[in-house]
């Protein structure tokens, strides 16, 4: 869109199409950093849970969140050992190593995904910027009135 020449009606309707298209992409974008970055903190919070579980004993007492702000007195039995999922609806048994590499595997994951998707959004608000350059540019030119030359009225 480099070009000198006005753009028609049609263009700039084209044009504000694309860039409202681009704006919900973007809300969407935003949507999905949000979603991506709370996995990250559930996964850093479970890492950090497990290594506090490091070294516990049968029969440890511990307070057990069920929802709402409500906890349920708990005894662990078998402390070395956690029940993770894997996908699928699928879950296996791991011991405290196993189960915190596998979530620092996780973690990495997330944060790739998340530089992934803010690099699109960082692209889609280029081009939106850029989009609307283009447009308060053509709207300008469209708007300035042709002034008659009027010399010694």
């Amino acid at each position: 869109m480099a070009s000198n020449k006005p753009l028609s009606e049609q263009d700039i309707q084209n044009m504000a199409a694309q860039h409202q298209q681009m704006q919900y992409q973007s809300e969407s974008a935003v949507q999905q950093l949000n979603f991506v970055s709370d996995s990250i903190n559930d996964v850093i919070k479970a890492i950090t849970t497990l290594t506090e579980f490091e070294g516990v004993n049968d029969g440890h007492e511990i307070f057990l969140p069920i929802g709402a702000g409500v906890n349920v007195k708990a005894n662990l039995v078998m402390p070395e050992n956690v029940v993770i999922q894997v996908g699928a609806g699928i879950s296996v048994e791991k011991n405290i190593a196993d189960a915190k590499t596998m979530l620092d595997n996780r973690k990495e994951e997330l944060t790739k995904y998340q530089e992934s998707i803010q690099n699109s959004l960082n692209e889609l608000t280029s081009r939106m910027k850029e989009i609307e350059g283009v447009l308060n540019s053509s709207v300008g030119q469209q708007q300035v009135p042709a002034t008659p030359n009027m010399q010694g009225s």
